[in-house]
């Protein structure tokens, strides 16, 4: 979620409400993509500790999903060469292939028939880091809701949704370095609808 202007938009089209609206941005009323990326992790810790504890749960995963960075250009371009060329496999032969394509992660078929995606397993060496643009490579004291990967999984769904030919549902964010100090990896579970 590297854009606060398109985070803002998101917030009127998914109807959020105008006094979470304002709450949200208090403050923050002139943040831009320009703005310092620590006020923009200042602004987007606010922004996902107000919505988790005032805004639906399924409002919430919309509007961070939405804002998922990444899923056009080149990844796209990727993402449905790899969809044309791979069309004839079955999905869990799909899932072995995009284990060796470059930042798509490493996803898992579950015996329920969900996947589990390792998505992001960024590390400095001695704990995992988070591999959005807001918060890597900061230092901050404080921990940031799981909600707020509802953004990174927006982009694995879009692509892999793309590359399996199938729909999915964010189910989980089985975990994350900015809730865990690092000490977890981002790990992302998707069901095919």
């Amino acid at each position: 979620m590297p854009s606060p202007e398109k985070f803002k938009i998101s917030l009127e089209k998914f109807d959020i409400g105008g006094d979470v609206i304002l709450q949200i941005n208090e403050g923050y009323e002139d943040i831009v993509d320009k703005t310092p990326k620590k006020t923009k992790a200042d602004y987007f810790k606010r922004a996902v500790d107000i919505m988790t504890e005032q805004v639906e749960a399924h409002k919430l995963q919309d509007v961070f999903e939405w804002n998922a960075c990444c899923k056009g250009g080149k990844r796209e371009k990727t993402s449905k060469a790899f969809a044309k060329e791979n069309f004839q496999l079955s999905i869990d032969e799909k899932l072995e292939k995009i284990k060796v394509i470059s930042n798509m992660g490493q996803p898992l078929r579950n015996e329920d028939g969900t996947i589990t995606v390792k998505a992001v397993s960024y590390s400095n060496g001695k704990k995992y880091l988070c591999a959005c643009s807001n918060f890597n490579g900061l230092k901050y004291d404080y921990s940031v809701s799981k909600n707020y990967c509802f953004c990174c999984a927006g982009h694995f769904k879009h692509h892999y949704e793309i590359m399996l030919g199938v729909k999915l549902k964010t189910l989980e964010i089985v975990s994350s370095p900015l809730d865990s100090n690092g000490k977890n990896p981002c790990v992302i579970k998707f069901e095919i609808l």
